[in-house]
């Protein structure tokens, strides 16, 4: 449809199902449960009456679900942030690691969700968005903090359509609509009514445009606000500052969820979750069984009742019997279970594993290893998309600087001993070991503060007095 502001792109649609899955399965029992059928199919769906669906219920209840998923993803994103991250932001904008997206997150804090978003949808968007404003805002405007750049995380199921266009010999995003809520205080003051608006990201002749669509009085979607945004000496800007976050790489296209194979393994955990403890519960008690009654002896035992234990010895007819029915085990069920939670192990291991995805050519070039592991390729993209992310917020507040954002890749621990340091700072001071290869080193494994430059630590060093010298009295 034309002008149509929520078209949503097929690839987007089909990848809807599947986000939602692992979303699912990563928030754990409470959610899965309350999806009901969706996650649990009823064992006989064509009987609705009020027994079976109580029957179901039971099912349901009865059932585990263990959250491998979940726990998983925990474990990836601390495995990423053991270790700070590297940070190298210029002065003034020593603001993002307090407040990167205006509402008091750190980029700490949102990069470790941004990790988090990426291993589940295997998708993310950073927005770099600025207050609107008219021309070059002050120098005192943005240290006091009235006007300043933001970096604002979207997630995949929110960006509904995207298009590249070709300037020059590099293909651009040339829109890139998103879906989010405002907020809105009803008619009495008291209340807030969130409600729904669309954010497109243009470049219309080669100038970047923000457009706000809200739904109007007669139900159809209208441009509610329109802008320009400018950066730090008042130009417009020639791209869109916005960049997708990938598992795979950073380019527009969806890249398949890192925990996608993991989160079906554990769908398929639950439901024989539910059927092994629905077994389990009919048939795992013992019953109880009495033969050779007569019928006299029968209407005996009923009106008398009887009592099972060693202090009620049960008095019987010649040549009757009684014993316990237990069911053979049933091993089918909890062998399938057993089986999926060594894969589901495997898979988990799979993901932090090197070799198991591939380096892109420039990826290959910065790294030694020609290997790389799933976790340590997002951790890359997520590095690179805020590397470039802190530029765009430099250039919107004129700050000339470089800058870096780079996520630990070393989830082994590693610990250095004593002899260890002995023989790295015996080679520094034989010249055999360059300052700036030490100084990686003891970054590597904790002992110097990992934000630190080697500028910065040059600089403190000289600024420091020699300490005493040690003699063996």
């Amino acid at each position: 449809m034309a002008n149509d502001v929520t078209y949503q792109r097929d690839d987007f649609v089909k990848a809807l199902p599947d986000w939602a899955l692992v979303d699912d399965i990563c928030e754990g029992e409470r959610v899965i449960k309350s999806k009901g059928t969706t996650y649990l199919p009823m064992p006989n769906p064509k009987d609705q009456s009020e027994a079976n669906r109580a029957r179901y219920q039971q099912y349901t209840d009865r059932a585990v679900f263990y959250n491998a998923t979940g726990r998983t993803l925990q474990g990836l994103v601390g495995a990423v942030f053991r270790r700070a991250p590297t940070v190298d932001i210029p002065a003034g904008l020593e603001y993002l690691t307090s407040d990167a997206n205006g509402n008091g997150v750190s980029i700490y804090q949102q990069s470790q969700s941004v990790v988090a978003a990426v291993l589940k949808s295997g998708r993310r968007g950073l927005l770099v968005d600025y207050p609107k404003t008219e021309g070059q805002t002050s120098k005192a405007e943005q240290q006091a903090g009235l006007v300043r750049a933001s970096i604002v995380s979207y997630p995949a199921n929110q960006i509904i359509n995207w298009r590249t266009v070709r300037v020059g010999g590099v293909h651009r995003l040339g829109l890139v609509v998103i879906r989010e809520s405002y907020e809105e205080v009803t008619s009495d003051g008291f209340g807030i009514e969130e409600k729904t608006q669309y954010r497109a990201l243009k470049l219309i002749d080669g100038r970047y445009t923000v457009e706000i669509w809200r739904s109007g009085n007669t139900g159809t979607w209208v441009i509610h606000d329109t802008y320009t945004p400018l950066d730090g000496v008042g130009k417009a800007w020639d791209i869109i500052p916005f960049t997708f976050v990938g598992a795979e790489n950073n380019d527009p296209s969806i890249d398949r969820s890192p925990l996608l194979d993991l989160a079906n393994l554990n769908k398929a955990h639950y439901r024989n979750s539910a059927d092994y403890e629905d077994s389990a519960f009919f048939v795992g008690q013992a019953q109880p069984w009495i033969a050779g009654l007569d019928e006299n002896w029968r209407d005996h035992m009923e009106k008398q009742g009887i009592y099972i234990g060693s202090r009620s010895p049960i008095l019987l007819p010649k040549d009757s019997a009684f014993g316990f029915a237990q069911v053979e085990p049933n091993t089918l069920v909890k062998e399938a279970m057993d089986q999926k939670e060594k894969q589901m192990v495997a898979l988990g291991a799979r993901l932090i594993e090197r070799g198991s995805a591939v380096k892109t050519a420039t990826e290959a070039q910065a790294e030694n290893e020609s290997e790389h592991s799933v976790l340590s390729l997002v951790a890359e993209n997520v590095s690179e998309a805020y590397t470039q992310a802190i530029q765009w917020v430099a250039q919107f507040q004129n700050v000339q600087a470089d800058t870096e954002y780079k996520l630990n890749q070393d989830f082994a621990e590693s610990k250095l001993d004593a002899q260890m340091l002995t023989a790295l700072v015996n080679a520094w001071q034989s010249g055999r070991l360059p300052s700036s290869d030490l100084w990686a080193s003891l970054r590597k494994h904790g002992v110097i503060n990992a934000e630190k430059t080697d500028e910065v630590i040059r600089e403190e060093l000289e600024g420091e007095e020699p300490g005493p010298e040690l003699n063996d009295e």
